[in-house]
């Protein structure tokens, strides 16, 4: 099944990538394992509504931000959270002509027919570090009706980001046990990831709970998957 990804971003994935917690709590990881590192430009592929590099321009203080994605409406919210450069853009089919410091790719991967060219073209356009953060594990029914083509494994992406020209620097496995396998598998019964949950006053506030109950989730464990690679 083909996502409309428009669609998914006017319908249900522009709050919930604001305000839910478990996208909150991603921007928090890429920020902290971005910061040790000494980077000027960073490169989105898959930058959505723009809330990963918006988090990047306020904690790191890096304006020299582009993001790429192949939905329009998905660049126009990202247009309206922060200053940078955005393309409407097919990363498996294209690159820009320049390179930066960092590339970043967060749930996007497994969207994705041609992975491997994908990660070819990221190394194309990257002069330093690629993190790529995606999801692993058992592969949800409300997954497949949002795009997904596949979960990965650890060792799998690992190889795969080798084969692309990235050395493994760093590896982060998030969300035990409170978001996976809990959260993750209960979902499910409410409609998944399209669901129309809607964020007003009590949808926010338990979205905020659920944000403070996963402070206390493994980095060592989970299905989240963060892999921080180098240029050899």
């Amino acid at each position: 099944m083909n996502a409309d990804y428009d669609t998914l971003w006017d319908s249900c994935w522009g709050e919930m990538q604001t305000i839910g917690p478990v996208h909150r709590h991603v921007c928090r990881i890429i920020v902290e394992m971005v910061r040790p590192l000494s980077i000027r430009s960073v490169l989105d592929a898959g930058c959505g509504n723009g809330i990963n590099l918006r988090a990047l321009q306020k904690h790191l203080g890096i304006t020299d931000v582009v993001g790429i994605d192949i939905s329009p409406n998905a660049l126009e919210l990202a247009r309206r959270h922060l200053q940078g450069e955005f393309k409407v853009m097919n990363v498996e089919r294209e690159v820009l002509a320049r390179r930066f410091d960092l590339v970043l790719s967060s749930q996007v991967i497994e969207h994705l027919k041609d992975d491997d060219a994908f990660l070819r073209n990221l190394r194309a356009m990257c002069d330093g570090y690629c993190l790529i953060g995606t999801m692993q594990g058992r592969m949800r029914p409300s997954e497949v009706r949002v795009g997904h083509l596949r979960n990965y494994t650890r060792p799998g992406l690992e190889k795969k980001m080798r084969h692309a020209g990235f050395a493994i620097e760093r590896v982060v496995e998030w969300g035990f046990p409170f978001y996976s396998p809990l959260y993750r598998s209960a979902i499910e019964h409410i409609g998944g990831q399209t669901a129309k949950i809607g964020y007003g006053k009590k949808q926010r506030f338990i979205a905020w709970v659920l944000y403070q109950l996963y402070r206390l989730n493994s980095s060592h464990r989970g299905d989240v998957l963060m892999i921080l690679g180098k240029v050899k």
